[in-house]
């Protein structure tokens, strides 16, 4: 069996083959292969040229226009609109907006970095595979706004291969780590998966937040994940309960769809 090709990040090449044409379209777009205001080729030449269905060059064209890095006009074509489009997301408090605005106003304070292999019980806490080997930031996260008043305590981890983003995360604080996932190893980050949980706020914990022991907080664990299906990045975060809203938006399936 043939052994499958990486990433740059080392990470091996699932058979997804849509996802894979994103990410080379992206990583074409960050090192400025194809400029912002260019044209992409057309649907019929980049299946030509990857060797790919046009069913397979549309489902990437439109992760790509999810994500922010290329818009699609009629009579016109498909036009390089960012290299480094902010988040594009739907997520829980309230719309893809929030979550930069969210990232703007709460910037992170790392006051740890080590490596870490998740053991049974850590792995349990996040969700994810036993023995995997992740970077750990550990830290606060402070409000900019209010003279970096702490709002809420982070652990963020890093998948192992993308250790070589530890000093950009740490000399850009203000700018979501997913996000310059996507722009320094042009890797696609297509979903986030978000647990909330109640807790209670113990000491010593309870004081750098400046809430009373025992106080009612919001744990909030997302997993990144790139076209693949593979997490890239796991966030584990206690907010005191009233510095945090959750909301969710259910639309009806159409009739018929499993649900």
């Amino acid at each position: 069996m043939a052994t499958p090709k990486a990433h740059r990040t080392g990470l091996p090449v699932a058979p997804t083959r849509y996802a894979e044409l994103a990410s080379t379209l992206v990583r074409d777009i960050v090192e400025g292969r194809r400029v912002v205001g260019s044209l992409l080729p057309t649907e019929h030449d980049l299946a030509e040229q990857h060797g790919v269905s046009r069913h397979t060059v549309r489902a990437s064209l439109r992760m790509l226009q999810d994500l922010g890095y290329i818009s699609r006009k009629k009579a016109v074509g498909t036009i390089v609109e960012s290299a480094a489009p902010g988040a594009a997301y739907t997520q829980s408090f309230g719309t893809a907006e929030d979550l930069v605005r969210v990232a703007a106003t709460e910037i992170r304070a790392i006051e740890a970095v080590r490596q870490v292999t998740l053991d049974r019980a850590l792995a349990r806490r996040l969700e994810a595979p036993v023995g995997g080997a992740w970077i750990q930031l550990s830290g606060l996260r402070v409000d900019a706004l209010r003279g970096n008043t702490p709002v809420a305590r982070a652990d963020i981890y890093l998948d192992a291969s993308l250790a070589g983003l530890v000093d950009a995360i740490q000399r850009q604080p203000h700018v979501m780590v997913s996000a310059l996932i996507e722009r320094e190893c042009a890797i696609v980050m297509s979903e986030i998966r978000q647990v909330v949980t109640a807790v209670l706020i113990a000491s010593p914990l309870a004081e750098q937040l400046g809430v009373a022991p025992g106080s009612a907080g919001l744990r909030l664990v997302r997993h990144y994940k790139d076209g693949f299906g593979r997490i890239l990045e796991i966030t584990d975060t206690i907010y005191p309960a009233d510095r945090v809203s959750v909301a969710f938006q259910l639309k009806r399936g159409k009739a018929g769809s499993a649900g």
